[in-house]
C-alpha cells in the first residue's frame, strides 16, 4: 500500500512540476531557433534590443540609434518582441 502512494506521489509530481519546465524549455529552444536579424528582443536582464545578427551561440545586438552594440549567449534571449 505505500508503493503505490509513493508512486503515486511522483507520478503527481511528474505532471506538475517536471513535464511543464520540459514544456517551457522546449518553445524556448524553438523561439531561439526562428530568431532573425531585424527583430526586436528582451533579454534576461531586460535590455530591449534589435538583432544585427545571430551565430549558433552568439547574438549582436544594436541597442540604441547610435548603433552601440552588444553580444550576449544565444540562452540570454528571453522573447521576440512583436516590432
Amino acid at each position: 500500500m505505500q508503493i503505490i502512494i509513493i508512486v503515486v506521489l511522483f507520478l503527481v509530481m511528474y505532471l506538475f512540476m517536471v513535464r511543464p519546465q520540459q514544456k517551457r524549455q522546449k518553445q524556448h529552444r524553438e523561439m531561439l531557433s526562428q530568431l532573425e536579424s531585424g527583430q526586436h528582443v528582451t533579454t534576461l536582464g531586460g535590455i530591449k534590443a534589435k538583432v544585427r545578427s545571430v551565430d549558433d551561440n552568439v547574438v549582436v545586438l544594436v541597442l540604441n540609434d547610435k548603433g552601440e552594440e552588444l553580444a550576449i549567449e544565444k540562452q540570454a534571449i528571453k522573447q521576440i518582441d512583436p516590432s
